[in-house]
């Protein structure tokens, strides 16, 4: 189970539920299913719940990818609040691709406390001996999403991934006057989570949307709601809001920029945030080729969607 009591799930093609994309063409389709039974607890609470029920739920060790992202950090101080152990994975790439974030992570561990198992990553010889099976696995949509399918291999245990917080987003960038937001379902960010359906290998990618309960509860902060009725100057997403979203929780949480991955030493605008390689791999398979689906809701649709 990838999602507790299948709230979320998808199709292809109208095919089976949870079924493999079959082509790179075919078409991604979201269902979701009113599973809230109970009255939705606060934010903060609704996190450690889904920790607690994760950890109920999967027998084993939990190994969580930590990139050192907000993400990721959140979900390590769930578990280290629930005092539930958790193993944490970094992986280092050659030639400094992930300098910045690695960097970010160990330093993260070590403010608190935690040691973790540094893993080599080359990801060159990745993309030129390996990374085509995994992307015919799921047509992913960029090739940023394949390298990860290969890391959890690496994990004895459960594997943890921090993607799948709610996105919202800014339906204008016309700041002159208040403009609708709307949440996003994106394909491309379920395909850590399709890549394990597939193969049949226990998995949480998705850890902010294993349970219904923590998006509607992050719904329902006052932050995000002011938020999204454009009462916050010049956003016009939610992902430079996650560090003060989170800060009320744990105020020492430091917020920083949202990095990619593949970044090397010196990000700047006039390069791409990916490696010349990846480029390649992308414009042979992927760029002209790969279909992606994207939905869209209002807060109040999906919040009705899933019954909260």
């Amino acid at each position: 189970m990838f999602y507790k009591d299948n709230w979320f799930a998808w199709t292809f093609d109208d095919g089976p539920e949870y079924g493999p994309k079959l082509t790179p063409t075919s078409e991604f389709k979201v269902i979701l299913k009113k599973t809230i039974s109970r009255p939705i607890k606060s934010y903060y609470e609704e996190l450690l719940e889904n920790g607690r029920i994760i950890r109920d739920t999967f027998s084993g060790e939990l190994d969580l990818l930590f990139s050192g992202g907000i993400d990721s950090e959140v979900i390590l101080r769930v578990y280290l609040d629930l005092k539930i152990p958790i193993n944490v994975y970094i992986f280092k790439y050659e030639n400094n691709y992930n300098v910045l974030e690695y960097t970010q992570a160990v330093k993260t561990c070590e403010a608190l406390g935690v040691k973790p198992r540094i893993i080599d990553f080359n990801l060159q010889k990745f993309f030129e001996n390996e990374a085509y099976e995994y992307f015919k696995t799921t047509y992913s949509c960029g090739p940023g999403w394949i390298p990860h399918m290969k890391m959890t291999e690496y994990c004895d245990g459960t594997p943890i991934i921090g993607s799948g917080e709610t996105y919202a987003r800014r339906t204008s960038r016309d700041l002159t006057k208040k403009q609708p937001w709307v949440i996003e379902l994106d394909e491309k960010c379920h395909h850590w989570s399709i890549f394990h359906k597939t193969v049949n290998r226990p998995a949480i990618t998705d850890w902010y949307e294993y349970s219904p309960e923590v998006t509607a509860a992050y719904l329902k902060l006052p932050y995000v709601q002011q938020l999204m009725n454009d009462d916050v100057g010049g956003k016009l997403t939610n992902i430079s809001s996650k560090a003060v979203i989170h800060q009320a929780y744990w105020p020492d949480l430091v917020d920083r920029k949202k990095l990619i991955g593949f970044e090397g030493p010196e990000p700047s605008k006039e390069k791409p945030d990916i490696t010349p390689f990846m480029i390649d791999f992308g414009l042979k398979h992927i760029f002209y080729s790969v279909k992606e689906k994207v939905y869209t809701y209002t807060a109040e649709e999906l919040l009705s969607q899933i019954g909260a």
